[in-house]
C-alpha cells in the first residue's frame, strides 16, 4: 500500500465500523411509528406438493395462539381455492390474512406482485392495476379476515421498483385501509436504499417488511460460541432493518426460523431449539419489529422448477407439524412463546422504538448502566423519552440469574405489572435459555 492512501485508512474503518456494527449509537432517533399491533402469524406455507387444510390442522391453528396467517398453495378442493378456504376460516376465528393469488376470472399472471416485477411502466399501467384491486376488494367484501395486500417476495432486481412504486400508489388510491407486504432479505437486495424509497412511500397505510434470515444450518451447535457467532449474523441483519427504517412510514416484521430443510436429500438447516426460537424473537422485538412470523407450519417437499417447467430441486421442510399433521416438536415450543408475544405486545404497541444495544455497547444509555455479557437490550418510550427496556438473553441453551445497574428508581415487571425494585443497587434478573424480559421504568408509577 502506498503511502499517500494511508490517510483515507481511518475513514474506510471508520465507516465499515458504522454499516456492520449493532444500532448502539447515541445518535439513534425513536421511530417514527409506534410499534403498533403486533403480528403473530405462521406461514402454511406456499411450494408444498400437498394442500391440507382440514378441522384437526384449523384446531392446531388455533391453538397455537396466533393472529395471522400467510402463503397458502394454489389449489382448488371442490368449488373453492386454498385462498378462500382459509380465509373462511380466518373470518370464523378472529385471524388475518393478506391476500395474494389473482382475483377470479383473470390470468394466473394477474397477480399483483406480478403487476409489482415488471420492468417498465407504461400509461396504462395504472388503469389495468386499478381494475385488478378493484376486483380483488370486491371479491374479498365482508371478509373481516382480508388484512393486506401481500405484493413482494424477494424481488432483488431494482428494474421492478418503478412498477412496485406505482401498483403501491394504486393501492393507496383505492384501498388506504390495508398495508402492503413484502417479503425478502434486506441486505440481499442490491439497492436496499431504492427498495425501501418505492415500497415506503410518505403517505398512506403504513406499509409492513417481512424480513426473513435462517441462521441454524446443519452443524451449528447447540450453545456457545459457534449459536453466538451465528446470532452475530442475525443481529447485524435486524440492525440494518432496524436503521433503515428509521423516519419511514412503515413497520417491520421477522420471519423467523422454525423449521429443518433438505436439499436434494442433504440437510441444510436444522430445527431450532425452544431457547432458539424464543431468541430470535426476542432480538427482533429488541429492534422494534411488529410482528413474529414463523416458517414455516407444514411439512413436506418442495420441487423447485426452472423455466422449462422441469424440477431443477427437490426441498424437503419439518415444519411445526409432521406430514400426517401431528405436532412436532417446536409446535409446544412455539405455542408457550406465543403467549408471552401476545403479552408483550399489549404493551409494546403503543411505544416508539427508540434503539437497540449490546451489552458491550451501553455507554451513554440512559436508562441500563451496566450489564453481564451476552444481553441485549431494546429501549422503548413515547418518542421524546425512554420509559420501557425489552431484556433478551443471547444464550439459547442457558437460563441465567442476572445483575443489570438501571437507571435510579422504579423498576416495573411491564408484563406482571408487579414492582420489581425501588432503590440505587443493582436489580437482579432471573430468565429463561434464549427469553425476553420487559421493565417498566417511568418515575411516575404509582
Amino acid at each position: 500500500m502506498s503511502r499517500t492512501t494511508w490517510w483515507w485508512l481511518p475513514a474506510l474503518l471508520w465507516w465499515g465500523c458504522q454499516v456492520w456494527k449493532p444500532t448502539a449509537s447515541t445518535e439513534y432517533q425513536p421511530q417514527a411509528l409506534l410499534v403498533g399491533p403486533l403480528t403473530i402469524g405462521v406461514w402454511l406455507p406456499a411450494g408444498l406438493d400437498e394442500f391440507r387444510f382440514g378441522p384437526a390442522d384449523q384446531a392446531l391453528l388455533q391453538d397455537l395462539g396466533l393472529n395471522t396467517l400467510e402463503w397458502v398453495q394454489r389449489a382448488q378442493r371442490d368449488s373453492a381455492t386454498a385462498e378462500e378456504l382459509v380465509m373462511g376460516f380466518c373470518n370464523r376465528a378472529g385471524l388475518h390474512l393478506p391476500v395474494y393469488y389473482e382475483p377470479p376470472g383473470y390470468t394466473p399472471y394477474d397477480k399483483l406482485r406480478n403487476w409489482a416485477t415488471r420492468a417498465e411502466v407504461d400509461t396504462a399501467f395504472a388503469g389495468q392495476v386499478r381494475q385488478r384491486v378493484g376486483a380483488l376488494r370486491q371479491h374479498w367484501t365482508g371478509s373481516a379476515g382480508f388484512w393486506a395486500y401481500l405484493v413482494g417476495h424477494e424481488d432483488y432486481d431494482p428494474r421492478y421498483y418503478p412498477a412496485l412504486q406505482a401498483v403501491l400508489e394504486v393501492l393507496r388510491q383505492e384501498d388506504n385501509t390495508r398495508p402492503a407486504v413484502a417479503v425478502g432479505r434486506l441486505d440481499h437486495f442490491r439497492h436496499p436504499a431504492d427498495f425501501l424509497a418505492a415500497f415506503f412511500p410518505a403517505a398512506g397505510p403504513a406499509n409492513i417488511f417481512q424480513h426473513e434470515h435462517y441462521v441454524f444450518r446443519t452443524g451449528v451447535g447447540a450453545g456457545g460460541a459457534p449459536v453466538q457467532q451465528v446470532l452475530d449474523q442475525l443481529a447485524r441483519s435486524y440492525d440494518l432493518v432496524a436503521q433503515r427504517l428509521q423516519g419511514r412510514n412503515g413497520r417491520w416484521q421477522a420471519i423467523i426460523q422454525a423449521h429443518a430443510e433438505w436439499r436434494d436429500g442433504e440437510a441444510y438447516y436444522r430445527q431450532p431449539t425452544a431457547g432458539e426460537l424464543r431468541v430470535q424473537a426476542g432480538m427482533a422485538l429488541a429492534r422494534g419489529a411488529s410482528g413474529i412470523v414463523y416458517f414455516l407450519y407444514s411439512s413436506g417437499v418442495e420441487e423447485i422448477l426452472d423455466e422449462a417447467g422441469q424440477v431443477r430441486a427437490r426441498w424437503t421442510y419439518q415444519g411445526l407439524v409432521d406430514a400426517q399433521g401431528q405436532p412436532g416438536p417446536a409446535y409446544a415450543a412455539v405455542r408457550q412463546l406465543n403467549q408471552a408475544l401476545r403479552q408483550a405486545g399489549q404493551v409494546l404497541e403503543a411505544l416508539h422504538f427508540h434503539g437497540a444495544y449490546p451489552s458491550a455497547q451501553l455507554r451513554g444509555q440512559a436508562l441500563v448502566r451496566r450489564a453481564d455479557a451476552d444481553l441485549e437490550f431494546g429501549i422503548f418510550g413515547d418518542g421524546r423519552e425512554a420509559t420501557h427496556v425489552l431484556v433478551v438473553n443471547r444464550r439459547p441453551d442457558q437460563a441465567r440469574r442476572l445483575q443489570l445497574e438501571l437507571r435510579p428508581g422504579l423498576v416495573r415487571d411491564a408484563l406482571a405489572d408487579t414492582l420489581m425494585g425501588a432503590g440505587l443497587g443493582p436489580l437482579e434478573l432471573e430468565m429463561a435459555a434464549g427469553a425476553f424480559r420487559l421493565l417498566d421504568l417511568r418515575q411516575d408509577l404509582p
